[in-house]
């Protein structure tokens, strides 16, 4: 195996030798090269150097057009979506209007497809004789064309000729680059498309690496082997700025990190002692959780001030974002006070909570709280500072803080009582479906809703917003849901907006995107 890995290495340093190439090094790599199967930020990143859509979110998070060339709403539920005529496809086969609207349907219906929660409405899209596509939805979504920011394109007959796993293993779009090598434990390595449509990358060569270690990713940086390092860590500004050799680039994110609950299981929920009693059902246990947080302390030691602490879900660019909206204080001593009004207090004296069980005994309050210790910034550094916070109100609480790998399927599946994770989405009613909706047996609903949620008033308000064309209205709409979920209900407790963060060797112009989206193709030299 050590020799293998020597092997690899030595190939990938033979294969982009030369000074026109960009190495990137991300803090984990893609899931899958298959555009429909997996919706996190680094996998999208690497795809979209393979892939186009017809409308992306460009870098100030205004929606543009890509491969389309027009779009227009004829009635509430139909569009008619132009595109260009000039895109080849990796293979040298032109693109086609088919080649689209198979794509779009893909996103959209796919068993697997991880995109249901943005194209999920789309019922139909069929190819006109004028090449023109109509696009049908099941109900009115105002946003489609922001949406069409996941339908990456395929090729139609590539994709039914090789099938979904021969695709996934050496897939062709039309993006700027076209794929060489995929290790998915370690790199992609990509090429120019000199026949691309657009304006042609700056660099020939690209290689994008998985590198976990924030330390190794600093050192590759220095050492003149990396180009830009994603997620510097703020305890490192100082050593890269001071080099000479790189500087660190920062951008206000939209990205999230927030602490979320179980609602759903009164017992068996399986961050506590078998057989207690699963507080968190209750908002005011939710609450108490939230007021035991010093989030300002947690950006200022932990994140060392590259975070704004959160006072909502929604960011401040966001429709939702809610006026009304403030954290609510710090204070341990009423938020312990808070638990044992509900019957968790300190029976045998000892200074800890405690927890009834379904057979009318006591036990600690013990609390897992899960997390993932490669995917945000800091992460386990702050599932610690969260469990030593809440220590100090009575909750004996510990830390899991896995691989992502292993985290994410881990919450998929249920099992937690309290995590921390992240959220990050230029589009907030794909943000509210997904997050705050309760889940429906399609998909289409709650798709991200691991702990079940549930509010039929902020339903409805969501619902009515997302099919609402005109922009004042939604806004409001969104309001009154955010206000309850957030206010009424604890629906999830936010700590901070990560900002984006980027170590640029000298030589290379780039600079962040507060979606976190790190684009070979758009750094210069």
């Amino acid at each position: 195996m050590k020799r293998l890995l020597i092997l690899v290495v030595l190939v990938i340093s033979v294969a982009f030798a030369g000074g026109d190439k960009l190495v990137v090094a991300f803090q984990g790599g893609a899931v899958t090269l298959d555009p429909d199967m997996r919706n996190e930020t680094t996998t999208l990143a690497w795809q979209h150097h393979i892939f186009d859509a017809p409308y992306v979110f460009d870098a100030a998070g205004k929606v543009v057009p890509m491969l389309a060339t027009s779009i227009k709403n004829v009635d509430p539920n139909t569009w008619i979506l132009k595109v260009r005529d000039d895109v080849k496809f990796h293979d040298g086969s032109s693109m086609t209007p088919e080649d689209v609207a198979f794509s779009i349907v893909r996103a959209a219906t796919h068993p697997k497809s991880q995109m249901k929660g943005y194209l999920g409405k789309v019922e139909s899209a069929t190819v006109q004789a004028d090449g023109s596509i109509v696009i049908k939805t099941k109900v009115p979504d105002p946003l489609l064309p922001a949406h069409l920011d996941h339908a990456m394109v395929v090729p139609k007959a590539y994709l039914e000729k090789v099938g979904d796993e021969g695709f996934a293993k050496h897939p062709i779009g039309t993006g700027p680059y076209k794929f060489v090598e995929w290790l998915n434990a370690d790199h992609l390595s990509l090429v120019r498309f000199e026949d691309y449509w657009g304006e042609k990358p700056a660099f020939a060569k690209v290689l994008l690496r998985n590198i976990p270690q924030g330390a190794t990713r600093v050192a590759g940086l220095l050492s003149g082997e990396i180009d830009i390092a994603e997620k510097v860590l703020p305890q490192d500004f100082g050593r890269v700025n001071n080099s000479g050799r790189a500087v660190v680039k920062q951008t206000p994110g939209v990205r999230v990190i927030y602490v979320a609950m179980d609602y759903w299981r009164e017992y068996g929920s399986e961050g506590l002692p078998k057989g207690a009693k699963n507080p968190f059902m209750n908002p005011e246990a939710r609450k108490a959780i939230y007021m035991a947080i010093n989030e300002e302390a947690i950006v200022k030691k932990i994140m060392g001030g590259a975070a704004t602490v959160a006072p909502q879900f929604l960011a401040k660019v966001h429709e939702g974002y809610s006026p009304n909206i403030h954290r609510f204080p710090y204070d341990p001593k009423a938020a312990r006070k808070i638990l044992e009004d509900l019957g968790y207090g300190d029976k045998d004296g000892d200074g800890w909570l405690e927890l009834p069980t379904k057979d009318g005994k006591r036990v600690p309050f013990e609390l897992r709280v899960d997390a993932p210790n490669d995917r945000y910034l800091n992460d386990a550094q702050i599932a610690q500072a969260l469990a030593s916070m809440l220590r100090d109100i009575g909750i004996k609480a510990s830390v899991n803080a896995v691989p992502k790998k292993v985290f994410f399927p881990n919450m998929t599946k249920g099992h937690f009582t309290l995590y921390m994770a992240g959220w990050g989405s230029m589009d907030p009613i794909n943000t509210v479906l997904s997050m705050f909706h309760s889940k429906d047996a399609s998909g289409l609903y709650g798709r991200f809703n691991r702990e079940h949620y549930h509010n039929a008033q902020v339903d409805a308000l969501i619902e009515k917003a997302a099919q609402t064309f005109d922009q004042s209205t939604r806004k409001k709409l969104l309001v009154q849901a955010m206000d309850i979920a957030m206010l009424k209900d604890v629906a999830y407790i936010p700590l901070h907006y990560e900002n984006v963060i980027a170590g640029v060797a000298k030589g290379v112009d780039f600079t962040p995107r507060p979606d976190e989206y790190i684009h070979a193709f758009e750094a210069k030299k």
